[in-house]
Parts: C-alpha cells; sequence; structure tokens
C-alpha cells in the first residue's frame, strides 16, 4: 500500500452524504497533501508555517492515535501482548506513513531544494527512524494519550486543548457549606468508582464558587478527566462530544458546562442525550452549573445540589472552618465573631463589592499571609465589646442580588413562603 492509501485509510473519515472526507486539521491535510509528489517544496514551505519539526513528532503521533481511537483502538491494545489483527493492520500501514514523510526532503531534486526554507527541510527529520518496528510504534502511541499526561481540557471546534484553572486547589481548602461538599465528594467518588454517571445541576446566587468546586472535586478522585466545553457544544454539537469521548472507555470524563443560563437554552439534545431516547455512557457525566433555577423538565435528569443563600451563620461557619486549618479544632467565638464582623465593616466601607464565600476568602487569604493580622485579631477578641456580622447587610444585599437577577415576582414570592412557615 502507498503512503498515499495509508494516510486515507487512517484520517478521511465520511461525510454526511457518506462520501469521503479530509480530516478537518490544516496542518493534517497539509502534511497528507505532500504524498501525492507534486509542489513539493510549496508544500513544505506551507506546512513550515504552521509547525516546526520540533512538534512535529508529538502532532503526528497524536493524530495516529486519534485515528486508533476513532476505530475503538485503544491505548491497552496498542500495548497487549498479541496485536488485534485491525490493530496490526493499522499500525503497519502508519509505518508506511511516518516513513515516507521522514524521506520526503531527502528525496527532493536539487532545484528543489533550492525553494525550500532550511526549517521547512528538516520538518519532518525529527521522527523515529522505526525499521519497520511495530512495537516501537506502538509503545510511542500509547504516550501520545492527551489524556493520560493532562487531565483538563478545553473543547471548541472539535478540538481538545489542554488548560490549567487557576481555580483548582485541595478540596481541605473548601470551607462550609458541609451538605455541598459532602454531595459533591460523595457524588464523584461514586463516579470514580463506576457506581453511577448520573449529571449533577447545580445552582447557587454568584460568588459562591461553583466552578473551583466542581473542578476540584472531579480532580480530588482517580481517573477522572474534566472537559470544558463552549457554552454552544450543549445545543449543537453535543452527540459529537459524546461520541469521541464514548471510545475512550479506559478513561472517566466530566463534562462541564460551566456558569450557563438555562433560560436561554434549547435543552432538545440534552434532553433527548440525557434520560430521553439515549443515555450518555457510564465513561461520561454531564456537570452544570448556573445562577438561575433549572427547568423541571432538567432537574429530572440529575440530581440537584443547590447552595443556601450565603448569611451572617455561613459568614461565620466558613470562618470556624478556615480557622480550624491552624489547629483550632473548637475556635473561640469571639474570635470568629470579631472576623466576621470585620469582613462586613470592610463590605460597608466598600473594599468589595459582594457579600460571597468568594469575598469572604479573599478577606481570609489576608490572615493566612499576616501573622501581625492573626495575633491582632487574638488580642481583640479578650476584650469586652465583641462584634458580630450585621445580619441585616447581608439579607439587604441578598435581597437585592436576587432582586437584580429574578425579578420582584420572585422576592414576592420568597416573602409569601415565608409568611406561610410563620
Amino acid at each position: 500500500m502507498s503512503a498515499s492509501a495509508a494516510f486515507r485509510l487512517l484520517f478521511y473519515t465520511a461525510d454526511a452524504s457518506g462520501s469521503p472526507a479530509a480530516p478537518a486539521d490544516r496542518i493534517l491535510r497539509l502534511a497528507g497533501g505532500l504524498l501525492d509528489g507534486t509542489q513539493t517544496a510549496d508544500k513544505l514551505n506551507t506546512l513550515a508555517r504552521e509547525i516546526t519539526a520540533a512538534d512535529m513528532p508529538e502532532k503526528l503521533h497524536g493524530e495516529i492515535f486519534e485515528a486508533l481511537v476513532s476505530r475503538n483502538i485503544l491505548p491497552e491494545d496498542f500495548l497487549a501482548n498479541e496485536l488485534s489483527p485491525d490493530a496490526e493492520f493499522l499500525l503497519n500501514k502508519a509505518l508506511i506513513l511516518i516513513d515516507t514523510l521522514k524521506k520526503i526532503p531527502s528525496a527532493l531534486s536539487a532545484k528543489e531544494v533550492d525553494n525550500v526554507l532550511p526549517g521547512a527541510r528538516e520538518l519532518f527529520s525529527r521522527l523515529p527512524d522505526y525499521n519497520g518496528d511495530i512495537r516501537a510504534l506502538a509503545a510511542n502511541l500509547a504516550q501520545a494519550d492527551p489524556f493520560r499526561a493532562h487531565r483538563v481540557f478545553g473543547y471548541s471546534n472539535g478540538m481538545f486543548k489542554m488548560v490549567n484553572p487557576s481555580s483548582v486547589k485541595p478540596v481541605s481548602k473548601f470551607f462550609g457549606y458541609p451538605g455541598v461538599r459532602l454531595a459533591l465528594s460523595e457524588h464523584f467518588k461514586d463516579f470514580s468508582a463506576g457506581r453511577t454517571s448520573l449529571p449533577l445541576l447545580i445552582n447557587s446566587l454568584p460568588g459562591y464558587g461553583k466552578t473551583s468546586m466542581v473542578i476540584s472535586f472531579a480532580l480530588s478522585v482517580p481517573g477522572t478527566v474534566v472537559i470544558l466545553p463552549e457554552p454552544d457544544t450543549l445545543e449543537n454539537s453535543w452527540q459529537q462530544l459524546i461520541n469521541r469521548l464514548s471510545a475512550r472507555q479506559d478513561h472517566r470524563f466530566v463534562i462541564f458546562f460551566d456558569d450557563i443560563d438555562p433560560r436561554s437554552v434549547n435543552w432538545y439534545n440534552f434532553r433527548t442525550n440525557v434520560g430521553g431516547a439515549f443515555t450518555p455512557p457510564g465513561n461520561i457525566m454531564p456537570v452544570l452549573t448556573a445562577n438561575y433555577e433549572f427547568p423541571p423538565s432538567i432537574l429530572s435528569r440529575g440530581r440537584r445540589i443547590s447552595y443556601p443563600v450565603f448569611d451572617e451563620e455561613r459568614c461565620l461557619e466558613m470562618i470556624e472552618d478556615f480557622l480550624a486549618t491552624f489547629g483550632m479544632k473548637k475556635p473561640p467565638r469571639n474570635i470568629v465573631s470579631l472576623m466576621g464582623a470585620e469582613y462586613t465593616e470592610e463590605f460597608g466601607q466598600k473594599k468589595f463589592t459582594e457579600l460571597s464565600p468568594r469575598t469572604l476568602m479573599r478577606h481570609l487569604a489576608l490572615y493566612e499571609s499576616d501573622q501581625r493580622k492573626r495575633k491582632q485579631i487574638v488580642e481583640l477578641s479578650g476584650g469586652g465589646m465583641i462584634t458580630r456580622p450585621d445580619a441585616e447587610l447581608f439579607y439587604e444585599f441578598n435581597i437585592e442580588l436576587m432582586r437584580s437577577l429574578y425579578g420582584e415576582e420572585y422576592i414576592q414570592r420568597l416573602l409569601k413562603e415565608r409568611l406561610r412557615s410563620l
């Protein structure tokens, strides 16, 4: 088989009409175009503008890896004592392709060489010399698995891209909201163990740390990979993403749609593929967070986690948990109250714009880095006047925030429910 035929076998897919379609990736298409032997100099120069010789081995092995995985040949199949017939067949075709690409620059005529950039002549120089060693290729392909090397990926236009969220931290660094933390911990542990893949539907007011908690708790258990898709994936390319990940039964994927607006989402694909006519494979768990309530038709398809409103009691609860990290198993109530009062006073002085777990943690971070501040609050707690955080301030802030988000009708309904409970 020629290298051109091997390229088509590995990378071409059927389009909507069933006709063979070239790969969407531009670099891969340009590399494949070199195999017909025409206008080689121009094609090498064009390809050199897209990728360097240093990056070519990782790129090509990664694309071959994806091509095999799309045919349900997984990393453990690459390293099996006895290769399956399909795996052996495709790996041999990959050897032909790599060997041919590596030889292209040396096959240039003297006239062509004069028209090729020096960097373009070196494009394939770092590809390994496999010399027909199918096992060596298989071992390198197993290392090309991006989900083995990294655990958080963005997803856009059909492509996965490694990302490093700055908000990730150890789960022991989250304070307050014990019910929410317990629910997240149990659910992700059950997903990691294969006991559930029920979607999580999480809502709260802004600033409660939903994003950081979801990613941190997801990564706290072994074997999970977090995918952060573009928001429109939920409406337009849900099935494409599910198909890509369902082929990877060697990993467990948390598909995390963060901070969506449930009121404006077209839920057709989600309702159809989650608890509708179809169900995602057990290695995939959707997680959705929002500042608004999810519709009842969506809530029925997953597990709801709703954060209680952040008030003065939850403020003190978070401070107690924070102080416990300094060895105070039962922090003196005077210290907790004073720290809470200081926090609300600074809000009143407009040092921050919201009363939320997010701003409280920024405030508490000052105590972590400033020993003098810690000593000062301990000294003040021994005085006669101990203040508490202003409950009325929390109430007014939360009412105004809910009014701006949900409207006056929502506030009136809350008041009626409160009256009924009295």
